[in-house]
Order: structure tokens, then sequence, then C-alpha cells
């Protein structure tokens, strides 16, 4: 295990929530220590069963843990996290969902009050920033129906361990918010959505002399302005905070109850669990999104014929290609070098230069990738020695990965990189050395010893004397003969695309082809909605990506678009649109790998 792994998992937790974070993993509810960071706790075991998945590459279970709770505690203490006893949450309270207490100075010159009364008391109209929104646009529509958003910021930090650098770190959707203004608490709000954008920033707030602006992006509940204004003095001396109020500040939910007292009753229940209410606030991600970010990376281009560099996207290939292989979506700086670096190396641009620590780095800036374990003060670019002595783990965001699971959209990635940044490649080797020669054919990769004609028996060789035999053990592929015989007898064991019937000792003979194969990477399921009946010729094409049938049942070559017939449909066989899709956007990838 790893600090960084541990860092990662901690993230992921406070994503995805603490209950559901176990529940994903197979682990219930741990009862004798906490992991606690920056005001949050966390359940020590499945931690570091997570963080020995991103950086050793396998899960471990409860039963793992030879020594214990007592020697999981011990190893994460040695990695330099504080580790408490696990503590009860009162009254059956979930405290993943209790709120913290996020202490957010107003300011007390001209810029402080006068934003806060346009950005958060009478609010900033969406379409005066629509332009600089991006991807956060339908988020903060749905946040907002009335279109008038509440919106507060803060600049970033060079520094790391300061109260502003753990608060912009531990602060998530529904902590409530006491904004300070002359040693009193003038307001408080309750957070929606947390988001980093320097355009929605200088959009609301502009920028002040050094061209910094508040980025690091709050969105509020309703703002509940306190008429009486609460002194400051007794309630941050009972959380340990030096008066003045000077930099924004984050306690924990247990510190927040200590001093309910001292503030007006919330107007909002104290446990609502904001996150998992609105789950578009904490994943907008969608397939569009995920299509648009991978074809708009801020690649280098080459100073003498502007082509992208290829860093990036290959880093990107490797990423999507773990994520077909059932792989863990992050992974060490060790093992992104040993990997990525060799594709870098007979893929890249000729003439540029190995260097896996820049797309390692820099694709955190298409909100895809994620950095876990390097501190935010490491500068722009990082030392490759500070990845080697820190491992940091990187990969996937938990949003892109999810969105990959489905193979039409990690199929659609594929095809987007190859055809914007990877002209020129040989992209069938390139797929294979990836883990992707799969793609090559419709019916992908089988498990050894698997032979997608064999259920036909058809082709049985000759041979003029006895050939020699190997012992082999293989798994095959489990498929239905009763749905293969079923879409023969519906067409009348004629072919779908040429209408041919033809005969074989005296019998129909045609073939059930699968739109989506079975193999890997396509992984698609066995029932008759994914099926069609074809001749032998036809279902070689179509297994070889030869043909497809479009969107109005022409049935095309894919290299060239000439017609060669047309799909005949009988209404007692549904075939799922989204698998000709499937196929189709197959097809679109060999025009591409096939120049």
């Amino acid at each position: 295990m790893t600090r960084s792994g541990a860092l990662a998992a901690v993230d992921e937790c406070q994503r995805l929530g603490r209950e559901a974070f176990c529940g994903r993993y197979g682990f219930g509810r741990t009862a004798t220590y906490d992991l606690v960071l920056d005001g949050g706790r966390y359940d020590v075991e499945v931690i570091a069963a997570v963080a020995h998945l991103y950086a050793a590459g396998t899960l471990l279970s409860a039963e793992d843990f030879s020594g214990g709770a007592d020697a999981v505690a011990h190893q994460m203490r040695a990695l330099g996290f504080t580790v408490e006893d696990a503590i009860d949450v009162a009254d059956g309270e979930d405290q993943e969902s209790a709120p913290q207490l996020v202490l957010q100075p107003r300011g007390a010159r001209d810029r402080g009050p006068q934003h806060f009364v346009r950005s958060v008391r009478q609010g900033i109209p969406l379409a005066d920033i629509k332009d600089a929104l991006g991807s956060q646009a339908d988020v903060l529509a749905a946040l907002y129906p009335d279109g008038i958003a509440r919106l507060w910021g803060s600049t970033p930090t060079t520094q790391v361990n300061n109260e502003k650098a753990k608060a912009l770190r531990g602060r998530r959707v529904g902590d409530d918010v006491l904004f300070y203004a002359e040693n009193h608490f003038i307001a408080r709000a309750r957070i929606l959505h947390l988001f980093d954008s320097f355009p929605v920033a200088r959009a609301v707030w502009g920028t002040d002399e050094g061209d910094a602006s508040w980025e690091h992006i709050i969105v509020l509940g309703d703002v509940e302005e306190f008429p009486t204004r609460i002194p400051a003095a007794p309630v941050l001396r009972r959380l340990n905070v030096s008066a003045p109020l000077r930099s924004l500040t984050l306690r924990s939910a247990d510190d927040y109850r200590r001093v309910a007292r001292f503030l007006p009753e919330c107007r909002q229940p104290a446990a609502v669990p904001l996150r998992r209410a609105l789950p578009a606030a904490s994943s907008p991600l969608t397939s569009r999104d995920l299509l648009e970010r991978v074809g708009s990376l801020n690649t280098h281009r080459h100073p003498e014929n502007n082509a992208p560099s290829r860093h990036q996207p290959l880093a990107l290939l490797w990423a999507i290609s773990r994520i077909a292989a059932g792989k863990p979506r992050l992974a060490p700086w060790s093992s992104f070098r040993a990997e990525v670096g060799p594709l870098m190396a007979a893929f890249g641009l000729p003439g540029s230069k190995v260097t896996p620590e820049y797309p390692f780095w820099h694709l955190r800036g298409s909100g895809l990738w994620e950095v876990h374990g390097v501190r935010p003060d490491a500068g722009p670019m990082p030392q490759v020695g500070l990845f080697n002595r820190v491992q940091p783990v990187a990969g996937l965001t938990h949003a892109a990965a999810e969105l990959l699971r489905n193979p039409l959209a990690r199929l659609e990635a594929v095809v987007k990189l190859c055809g914007t940044y990877l002209d020129g490649v040989d992209q069938r080797e390139l797929l294979s050395r990836v883990g992707l020669a799969g793609y090559a054919t419709a019916d992908g990769l089988l498990d050894d010893g698997e032979d997608d004609s064999a259920q036909e028996a058809a082709d049985a060789k000759r041979a003029t004397g006895p050939t020699e035999r190997r012992e082999s053990t293989s798994s095959r592929l489990v498929r239905d003969p009763a749905i293969a015989s079923r879409v023969k007898k519906l067409h009348g064991h004629a072919c779908q695309v040429c209408g041919e019937k033809l005969y074989y000792k005296r019998k129909p003979y045609n073939q059930a082809a699968h739109i989506r194969g079975l193999g890997s990477p396509h992984h698609g399921p066995d029932e008759l909605q994914n099926l069609l009946c074809l001749c032998p010729n036809h279902h070689l094409l179509f297994d070889g990506l030869e043909i497809y049938v479009d969107i109005d049942d022409t049935v095309r070559r894919t290299h060239g678009g000439e017609p060669v017939g047309h799909l005949h449909r009988d209404a007692r066989h549904h075939i799922d649109e989204a698998y000709l899709q499937y196929h189709r956007t197959l097809c679109d990838l060999s025009r591409l790998t096939g120049k």
C-alpha cells in the first residue's frame, strides 16, 4: 500500500458516500478504527483494501489482513495518516451526510461586500455567464430552475497544510457555510455543488491585479441572512480558530454540533444528504461530454507540420484498455511509465521525446483524469524524481470510468482518439499492443479453443493420415442453441442480406450471427435481439467488418459505402438498434485502421 493509493481511496469514498463506498467493494462498516483526514472519518480497512487495489492492482479482502485491524491501523499510521478508535454516530445519524462547517470570510474591503450582494444575495443570472459554464451549464440549470445562481469562490493557494488548503480539499456537498464579516457571522447557506473554473470565476467576479480569481467555486442553496448578526468570538474560541477569522477554514460535523447552540436553528434538516439527492451535481459527465473532451485534448503541436502530440491520446487509449480488461481505473506511476512509455516510443510523433510524466500530469486538464499523492505546491510540472519517490496514482475519473464501462461509449471513445490524433499510425498494431485487438472483428477475441463457427459443424478438415494431438485446457462461451435455431426458423433459413437459402446434406444450412460479438472487448449478449440469420458468405463479411447495416437498413460495404443489399426483417424478430449502431461504429474504426 502507498499513501497515494490511500488518498485516492479517500477521494473516492468522499465522492460515493461512506455506505456506498463500502458496499461497492464488498465491505460492511468496520467498528474498530477510523482513518481521520481533514475532518472526515473513513473505515480504515476499506481504505487500505482499495489503496492496495490502486497501488498494486488487487483488492484486498477482510481475510487478507492477517494481523487484523491493529495491523492495518499500524500500517496506515506508518504512511502518515491519523488513525483513531471508531466512534458511534449519535442517534443513528449518518456521519457521512452530516454537514461539516465551512467558515468563509466575506472580506472587509469593497470587493467582498460587493461580491456578496451581487453573487450571494441577489444571485447571478445563468444567462449572463452561459458562455463560461461549459459542462457545468446543465448542472446549474438543474439546481436553479429560476435561472438565478448563488455562487461564492476562493482563490488558489500554493500551500498544502494551511487552513485554506485543508478546507478546499475537505469541504463537500451538504456542508454548511458560515459567512464572516467584522467579527460576526452574518449568513449561512448549504453547499449544493462544487467545481473549479477560472472562466466562470472571471465572468462572475473578474480578476485581481495578479490576474487571479475565485476559481474554486461553491454553489449555494437558500441563503439565510441572520436578522441579528452573531458574535463570532465564542464560536471561534470553541472551534480553536484564531480571531479575527482571516482564512477559509473547515471544521468537522462533531465540531459543528458543539457550537450549534450559538447559532440560529437551521432552517434546513441537519443531515440532508444532498450529494445523494443530487447525483447530477456530483457526476455531471455525460457520454456527449466524454466524447467532446476526448476530441479536444490540450495537446502540443509539432512546430513544422502542426500535428497534434500523441502522448495524451496514447495514455487515454491505454486507460480505456484497462477499463475494457476490468482492471482498476487508477494505476501507480511505475506502472504507467512502464506501459505507456513504450507506446510513446513506438507510436509517438517521429522525433518526439518519450516523456510519460507529461500526460500523467497534464491529462488532468481534460476533466477525465485525476492524480493523487502529489502536493498542490509541486508546481505546474513536478519533477520525475518526485513521481519516482512518492509513486502517485493516476487514471480516469470515477465518472469517466463508469461511462467507459459501456461497450458502445468505450468504442466511440476509441474511434474519436484514432480519428482525431492518430492519423499515420499503424492503428491495428497499436490497438493490439494496448490489448484492444478484439476491435479488428465484430466477434472479438474469443476464449482459448473457441471458434464462432464451430456450432455450424460444417468445415471439417481432411487429412491423409493421423494428425498430431496436444493436450490443452480451454473455456468456451456458453451459447443457447435454441435461440440460434429460432432466428433461422423465423427467417425460413434465408439470409437476411441476400435472401439465399443454402442446403447441406439435403438440410437447410445458414448461420446465426451475433451483431455485437460475444468475445472481448464487445461482450455482447446471447439473445435473439442480438442475432441475424446470415449465409456463410455474409456472416464472414459481417464479422470481418466488411459490410454493415445502415440506419435505413441498407447493407453497405464498409470501405466505399456501396450498397450490397437490404436487410430483410420479420415482425416476429425484434433487432435491438443499439447493437446495429455498435457494429456500425466498429466499421468506422475499421475504416480508420484500414488506411
